[in-house]
């Protein structure tokens, strides 16, 4: 039963909540477009294109494919199209009450695309149900919503690590503001220099909800040598405070969709069109002067199964972590050895496709409450910790000789970064700490994994999953982080100040007690964060441009460019790289593209 109640957790993207349903006034704007009539404007857009061509054509209408299209039709001079292969979800009450029974009803629906992993070689070898939004703002539609920023040295390692010019602490983080406008909660400390206030994603606290917060989990933390943080949004992450979310005042959902897209669909610059999955790239039949390809546009296939082509200047791919390589792939962009054997001819050589993959690993603690105490409301926690916090002087020397031995598929770049956040302190475990109605639940997630995967596609069939392998506890250095964290979190529940509130543990139980049964313990209750990223990744298959290595006109602009995981939630991110993506394509004009 425990296991069945983290699953459920981690496939809401980690977020359960008391907010309330939405509203008749509702902060978002009534739609007036349907599925069907979208849909029917292939014909329409695909003859239009034949004879002037679109301006951008973006695949993928996720968290950052929505941002850059809706940013970029700013200039009526650009035509924009989205191609989406799922509804508009705009009927679907679930996406937009985050309520906990609401996000329970989203994973293994149409809105997901329930991608299964390859079993887990080095973690029992259980297999991870992948929730992924397959709708109108991707996973953003289908997330816990969390708002937040890693340290300051993570982004600046960008740059300065590996080679991506003008990605740094500063142009990151400012994009994320861009798209920002952050609500001040009474009673709940934040600091205005650190957050966004025009943007169009509606970022706030919950409101404080009993006591359990703040007589029990917060001193708790702080007793056992953590620290309560103001802020976590401005460089410096650690230390526990009460997390933001992407949501309206009245506390639905904000999120691409929505708060991008649907106040601007009137912009007849701007379509999308629903229920359709691209094929491939079409590239034109001679190379540039410059011997690079040069995209002519996509092919997909729309909601009646047939093969429409639209013709544009530049492609922007923003399907996603398991999307982006995969539409790379079947449009010959990538590893032969992989491409050759489908019948798929080699346009681009470029085996760092779908290659890098890298995800936040987790472990859980759980207790019940204690009699008479009950939490139907949310009030969320995240404390993240640092490899001096965390570990004792002693565990710290042998966390660090670890990190010496690299993974298959960690590149010396990689490793470098993160041998350098690991001296440098940058926060390592964040405990994301919730009670659900019964339990009290702290989730230790690994931020910076050295161990990496892969995914790939197996058929030419568009709508085929890739396989894909998580790799999770590849490296023994993961393994000894995440199994310190997990006995740490059950330090937090032995301290004095949450002993009235909470009952008997419930995982990893009492029968759990040395370092090698905890190890096991993590290897059999592996889960994950839901944050994959890194299959296109800046440096190895996009310049700092963003454009894909050995084309000329074909950008990627989505959570497949992190280079390393950062230590945070990913989506404020995902929709900075969206609103750097458009600034950074709007002031190149088209000519450059040779």
């Amino acid at each position: 039963m425990v296991k069945a109640l983290y699953h459920t957790l981690l496939c809401l993207s980690l977020a359960l909540s008391s907010f309330a349903a939405p509203t008749a006034d509702s902060d978002a704007i009534a739609d007036t477009d349907t599925d069907a009539t979208v849909a029917t404007q292939d014909a329409t857009i695909a003859a239009s294109s034949a004879s002037s061509k679109v301006t951008y054509i973006v695949v993928g209408g996720g968290t950052a494919g929505l941002a850059v299209a809706t940013r970029l039709s700013e200039n009526s001079a650009n035509t924009v199209i989205v191609i989406e292969a799922g509804s508009d979800g705009f009927d679907n009450p679930n996406i937009a009450n985050l309520t906990g029974p609401s996000i329970q009803a989203l994973p293994g629906t149409s809105v997901d695309y329930n991608y299964q992993s390859l079993p887990l070689k080095y973690a029992s070898n259980q297999i991870i149900s992948m929730t992924r939004g397959k709708v109108l703002g991707g996973s953003s539609a289908l997330n816990g919503a969390l708002f937040t920023r890693p340290n300051k040295i993570d982004f600046d390692l960008w740059e300065t690590a590996f080679g991506a010019s003008g990605w740094n602490w500063n142009s990151i983080s400012d994009s994320i503001k861009q798209a920002e406008q952050f609500s001040f909660t009474p009673g709940l400390t934040s600091l205005p220099p650190f957050h966004g206030k025009d943007g169009p994603i509606s970022d706030t606290q919950r409101p404080l909800v009993g006591d359990v917060w703040s007589k029990g989990v917060i001193p708790a933390v702080v007793a056992s040598g953590g620290k309560v943080s103001l802020d976590q949004n401005g460089g410096d992450p650690s230390g526990i405070w009460y997390a933001a979310k992407a949501m309206f005042p009245n506390s639905t959902r904000s999120y691409s969709a929505n708060s991008y897209y649907r106040p601007n669909a009137g912009r007849k610059n701007l379509q999308v069109i629903l229920n359709s999955t691209v094929s491939r790239i079409v590239w034109a039949k001679s190379k540039s002067k410059s011997g690079k390809a040069v995209a002519t546009g996509v092919e997909y296939v729309n909601s009646a199964g047939k093969k429409v082509t639209i013709s544009g200047n530049r492609v922007i791919m923003s399907g996603g972590v398991f999307g982006t390589p995969q539409v790379l792939e079947l449009s010959g962009v990538g590893n032969p050895t992989i491409l050759n054997p489908l019948g798929i001819s080699t346009v681009v050589n470029l085996p760092a496709v779908g290659e890098n993959l890298s995800e936040q690993p987790t472990t859980r603690y759980v207790a019940s409450l204690a009699s008479g105490i009950t939490n139907s409301g949310l009030q969320l926690t995240l404390n993240f910790e640092t490899p001096r916090t965390l570990l004792t002087d002693d565990e710290w020397n042998t966390a660090h000789t670890l990190l010496q031995t690299a993974p298959p598929g960690l590149s010396a770049t990689a490793h470098k970064a993160l041998i350098t956040m690991f001296e440098k302190d940058a926060v390592i475990v964040e405990f994301m700490g919730f009670p659900n109605p019964a339990n009290l639940v702290f989730l230790p997630i690994l931020l910076h994994p050295m161990s990496r995967g892969s995914t790939h596609i197996v058929s030419t069939d568009p709508k085929a999953a890739p396989q894909f392998d998580l790799a999770l506890m590849q490296s023994p250095f993961d393994l000894y982080i995440l199994t310190k964290a997990a006995i740490r979190a059950r330090r937090f529940a032995s301290q004095s100040s949450l002993q009235p509130f909470i009952g008997p543990e419930l995982a990893p139980g009492t029968g759990v007690q040395t370092e090698a049964q905890f190890q096991q313990f993590v290897k059999d209750s592996m889960g994950v964060a839901y944050h994959p990223l890194g299959t296109a990744a800046i440096g190895n298959v996009v310049d700092s441009n963003l454009r894909v290595q050995g084309t000329t006109n074909v950008f990627v602009a989505d959570g497949s460019i992190f280079p390393t995981q950062s230590g945070s939630h990913p989506s404020s991110i995902i929709y900075g790289i969206g609103e750097k993506a458009a600034t950074m394509l709007k002031a190149a004009p088209l000519s450059k593209d040779v």
